[in-house]
């Protein structure tokens, strides 16, 4: 198979004046390797240049080396704390964590991170949209998987596959989320299925917060992924191809919707989602973006893709900004 054409300047220019980045961060976010770690994802958008107005202040540095030696945070760093990217690093992942800021900030101080802790993520939604389509312009399948999911865990507040979906629900605590947990109960999908009675029982709590809280997570999006090799279509509407005149290339057919009644809605908006397919090498075939009104009454979608029959190709469907909506399928073309 060809190797793929490397982007054009055009096409990079494009994309930093999509994501309105200085030029210093464009090119920083371009030096990312292939496959990245969740870590060389978050690491590598702290490095970019709009963090430079979040120095550490004397009030808030002690908070911060004990955010970095004590807290349960994943990735530490083992150099001294001097730089802004370090800050927004250990914020974001305190955050994560979801184990609360340790006690070593003033009234005054804890105000103030708190003020720039809303700008921070502004600007880190938008350097990691900007790293998913550098990489996807790459066709860096693994890299753009790892960049959503950082995207994702960042946006929602928990890490993607760390058990901490419950709490994404307002009203519901790391308390009330390991009571949950001890039940049985550990992902919204699972508590949605529950009867009101049920929910108050296992938390002990009065009616109407069952009711309440089923109403709650009755929006989260329970996504359907369905995935077949094709060897032929009877018709050419809706066929999509990566490579013009490709039909000797093998085909999907993938079927997307939700199982919801009524549309989902969640922190009361309609999310969006994101279908990638990657082949065996992790290299990127397919990829499709969209709201999930456009999953009402099933999206039906034919792909050629630039692979070798049989090859063994995976295709990873989510919600954009949730974690635990992530649906997988392999299949071999």
């Amino acid at each position: 198979m060809a190797s793929p054409t490397p982007p054009s300047d055009t096409v990079w220019r494009e994309i930093q004046l999509r994501y309105k980045l200085a030029p210093p961060s464009f090119k920083n976010l371009l030096a990312i390797h292939s496959t990245p770690s969740r870590q060389d994802v978050l690491r590598q958008a702290c490095y970019c240049t709009e963090f430079a107005t979040f120095p550490f202040s004397p009030a808030d540095k002690p908070f911060f080396r004990e955010v970095n030696d004590h807290c349960p945070i994943p990735y530490r760093i083992p150099q001294p704390l001097e730089h802004s990217w370090q800050k927004v690093f250990l914020l974001v992942q305190i955050d994560l964590a979801r184990c609360g800021w340790p006690n070593k900030l003033s009234a005054v101080a804890r105000k103030e991170l708190h003020s720039e802790r809303g700008r921070i993520y502004k600007v880190l939604d938008q350097v990691l949209r900007c790293l998913v389509d550098i990489l996807g312009q790459k066709l860096d399948g693994s890299g753009v998987v790892t960049a959503l999911d950082v995207l994702r865990s960042v946006t929602a507040g928990a890490w993607e596959g760390n058990g901490m979906d419950l709490l994404q629900i307002e009203g519901i605590g790391p308390a009330k989320a390991q009571k949950l947990n001890q039940a049985g109960i550990k992902t919204i999908q699972h508590l949605s299925k529950l009867e009101f009675y049920h929910i108050e029982r296992l938390l002990s709590r009065n009616p109407p917060f069952g009711q309440q809280l089923h109403r709650k997570v009755s929006g989260f999006p329970r996504l359907v992924l369905t995935v077949r090799s094709v060897e032929d279509h009877p018709y050419n509407t809706g066929i999509h191809s990566t490579q013009p005149g490709s039909s000797q290339q093998p085909m999907l057919r993938i079927l997307l919707w939700y199982e919801n009644e009524e549309l989902p809605i969640w922190d009361k908006k309609s999310p969006w989602t994101t279908l990638t397919i990657n082949g065996e090498d992790g290299r990127l075939l397919w990829f499709w973006r969209g709201s999930i009104k456009r999953l009402t009454g099933r999206k039906d979608m034919v792909v050629r893709l630039p692979a070798r029959c049989h090859e063994t190709v995976h295709v990873i469907f989510a919600c954009e900004t949730i974690v635990g909506t992530v649906q997988r399928a392999t299949v071999e073309l």
